[in-house]
């Protein structure tokens, strides 16, 4: 109940983050900790949203440690570094928000900070999954192999598509399929080099979902796994959808978090596939 509890908090973090910077309420408390020069702030909706956003952060900080507590008592061997390693990271997060702020939101430590809170949420994401009763041997090879690089994939890709948002180079290309009306542009610069890696990386993701269901078509030992893998590549292809609805929207910031969200669940599914496999060489 408790890893459920902290995995949800962290998955409606990370969405109320991409509404903070879809409003540009980023610098709506520019000092930190406190908010306005105040423990409770202006009632002011931009300044609001970025309270609520660090009083979010606080008890998702609060969950983890409660969480990392438990499973420190459960784990044994190598597992006990996972729930180390992200209070680890909620710690740099939590200093890497402070620079963010106060040095104003210099790009490259803002696309860092999104990063780390996606390592975060997976790492959660797995002590949600594993109370440490019959933990899932980890495997790196056959189809469980296929299913971690579809995740990092879509890590990868969640990670541009913060850096292309912070460098307001996300309608570099504002149009789809093609960019500035063109296949293949003649000016090639970072902005347009950065979209146009960002939607071959979904294309690449797409693609290898749809193989993994097509090997489950193929290969028996992966039959109970079919259903879970149509669903995946669904939902890849829901979210190349959506993309293309937040470039079409001018980056609306309600489609922005629904695409964030999609990809959140896109990677909590690939990586709970990942861990219910149970030999190198396949899924169960």
């Amino acid at each position: 109940m408790l890893g459920t509890l902290t995995a949800g908090l962290f998955f409606v973090l990370l969405i109320w983050g991409n509404l903070v910077a879809g409003m540009h309420a980023g610098m709506a408390c520019p000092d930190w900790p406190l908010c306005q020069g105040n423990v409770l702030p202006p009632l002011r909706l931009d300044v609001w949203m970025e309270f609520l956003h660090r009083v979010l952060a606080a008890l998702a900080t609060l969950l983890l440690v409660l969480l990392t507590r438990q499973r420190l008592a459960s784990y044994r061997g190598w597992q006990r570094a996972v729930p180390i390693l992200a209070l680890a990271l909620v710690a740099l997060e939590i200093g890497l928000g402070a620079v963010v702020v106060l040095l104003e939101l210099p790009v490259q430590p803002t696309t860092i900070h999104f990063m780390i809170a996606l390592a975060v949420f997976l790492l959660v994401l797995y002590l949600a999954a594993n109370d440490g009763s019959n933990p899932a041997p980890v495997s790196f090879s056959g189809y469980a192999a296929a299913l971690f690089c579809i995740t990092l994939l879509v890590f990868s890709q969640a990670s541009l598509g913060a850096y292309l948002r912070h460098s307001a180079a996300g309608l570099a290309c504002p149009d789809f399929p093609t960019c500035r009306g063109e296949w293949i542009p003649r000016y090639w610069d970072a902005p347009t080099i950065t979209n146009l890696s960002h939607r071959l990386l979904g294309l690449g993701t797409l693609g290898s979902v749809f193989l993994l269901y097509l090997a489950s078509l193929l290969d028996r030992r992966l039959k109970e796994r079919r259903p879970q893998f149509f669903s995946l590549a669904v939902l890849v292809a829901v979210q190349i959808c959506v993309g293309i609805a937040t470039v079409r929207s001018g980056l609306s910031y309600p489609i922005t978090s629904l695409h964030l969200a999609l990809t959140l669940t896109i990677i909590g599914f690939s990586l709970r596939l990942w861990l219910a496999q149970r030999e190198p060489s396949g899924l169960t």
